[in-house]
């Protein structure tokens, strides 16, 4: 799994499908899936701020911890941050739901 950091410059940022998004790989590199990104960051389900660490548990399910308080700012300079994000959007306690 990579974690991809979304556009940093003004003059790329709203560029589709170069948002922060996890691309999942095989062992030879080659791309199976990815994750998010086409629209660009947001802390809508299926986006990304900047998705730094990433693992996968035995079962299967991703973990991604993301740096979206220091990098708010460079996704969205004219937006004041919500509170959401700096309280739970990037520090999440993640549990197992069984069904």
């Amino acid at each position: 799994m990579i974690g991809e950091l979304g556009p940093g410059m003004a003059v790329n940022r709203k560029v589709p499908n170069l948002g922060p998004r996890l691309s999942i790989v095989d062992g030879k590199g080659k791309r199976i899936a990815r994750l998010g990104g086409e629209q660009g960051p947001g802390v809508e389900t299926g986006k990304f701020l900047a998705p730094h660490g990433i693992a996968l548990d035995s079962r299967g399910d991703i973990y991604v911890g993301e740096v979206g308080v220091t990098d708010w700012k460079t996704s969205f300079p004219d937006t004041e941050m919500p509170a959401a994000v700096r309280v739970t959007r990037c520090l999440q306690k993640l549990e197992r739901v069984t069904g």
